[in-house]
């Protein structure tokens, strides 16, 4: 019987509701009413509630399945390296919790007490996730489930109304023109290669892979720009060259003439660098190689690091060279949309959102500026 009188008088419903769609353990609800009347009531709803999140598609798949269908798609669809991540950040922190998880029966709650999971949780080095990297792993999942929509499995996205994280912006670093020329004062003059790279990287906010794919041909000598349409990195050993695939990110850049005079100054040293080693030397070989095999990025982060030992200057990522150029622009009165366009942001929003904080500064000289009036 469903529902039954107890001895205080009141009437308790006994009502099944299935399986808990992620551990797939029975749910059962045992709530009581004061009439036999409200618990009949209190009973109707509960079942209609649970007969309301039941989805009449007769297409099975199970959470396992739908990983690899996901990550099959990932693969035709994007870099080898997006590939990879996804693999990984699936692995470490969706696919056990979900693993028995029925993939009609997931809803908004469902998704929050995993969100939930991931904030308490302590990692392997005894530390908690950040929201941003909670964020990630949410645009991960939601990613999964939108592939089960379009399978037809589902109807919608249980991810879609999820709230994103607050993030915690942490301060940018970069360095200004007078710590950037230390740095390079510190670089021996051997090694032609980091000075030429570093420049490189700094006057022009280059993403690091997009310069490990650089060729001699990609560098204009008569208009002085850098056509930028691919990027490069190592995946298992294997040195990977995607072409950029959204229209922001393909562009061509201008060079200043010293930038440009220090390019051809390593391209003359790497060609006799080539020579020595008996490795052929064209148009088409990488900038910054150096050796038989096409440069790293892990041996140009190492030596900021190296370089700055033992001097008085803090050492940035590899990154930070982009938001140091960025930096620079600001304080050359660039604007967002010229800057936008340099860096290969998608929208000026997105240029907004990262650097805005830098023209503070500017308004702080205009300000300054109008002491003059008075």
């Amino acid at each position: 019987m469903p529902i039954k009188k107890i001895k205080s008088g009141k009437y308790k419903v006994d009502v099944s509701l299935g399986t808990d769609p992620i551990t797939g353990e029975r749910i059962r609800k045992r709530p009581s009413a004061p009439t036999k009347k409200d618990a009949e009531a209190l009973e109707a709803i509960l079942r209609s509630k649970h007969k309301s999140k039941e989805w009449v598609s007769k297409k099975e798949i199970s959470f396992p399945e739908l990983i690899e269908l996901y990550l099959n798609e990932c693969k035709l669809s994007n870099k080898p390296a997006y590939h990879n991540i996804q693999s990984y950040t699936i692995n470490k922190h969706i696919r056990d919790y979900f693993k028995k998880a029925d993939i009609k029966r997931i809803t908004h709650n469902e998704i929050i007490d995993f969100r939930k999971d991931l904030i308490e949780k302590e990692q392997s080095n005894g530390k908690k996730l950040s929201n941003k990297s909670i964020n990630n792993l949410l645009a991960t999942l939601s990613q999964l489930f939108e592939t089960a929509v379009n399978e037809g499995v589902i109807n919608e996205n249980p991810c879609s109304k999820v709230k994103r994280l607050p993030l915690k912006h942490k301060k940018m670093k970069f360095w200004r023109p007078e710590e950037f020329k230390k740095f390079i004062s510190f670089i021996p003059n051997d090694q032609l290669l980091f000075k030429t790279f570093y420049t490189t990287a700094y006057l022009t906010g280059l993403r690091c892979g997009e310069m490990l794919a650089l060729q001699w041909d990609d560098i204009d000598p008569y208009l002085m720009e850098i056509d930028i349409r691919k990027s490069a990195t190592y995946i298992k050993g294997e040195f990977i060259v995607n072409e950029l695939k959204t229209r922001n990110s393909i562009r061509r850049i201008s060079i200043n003439q010293k930038l440009f005079g220090l390019l051809e100054h390593w391209k003359k040293h790497q060609k006799e660098l080539f020579n020595s080693l008996k490795i052929p030397h064209s148009a088409k070989t990488y900038v910054f190689q150096y050796k038989d095999k096409p440069s790293s990025k892990d041996i140009f982060s190492r030596k900021i690091i190296y370089f700055c030992k033992d001097t008085e200057l803090e050492p940035i990522r590899l990154h930070d060279f982009r938001h140091s150029h960025a930096a620079l622009l600001i304080n050359q009165g660039g604007d967002y949309i010229t800057i936008k366009e340099r860096l290969g942001h998608a929208s000026a929003r997105t240029t907004i959102d990262v650097y805005g904080h830098l023209y503070s500064n500017k308004q702080k000289e205009i300000a300054d500026k109008s002491d003059n009036l008075l």
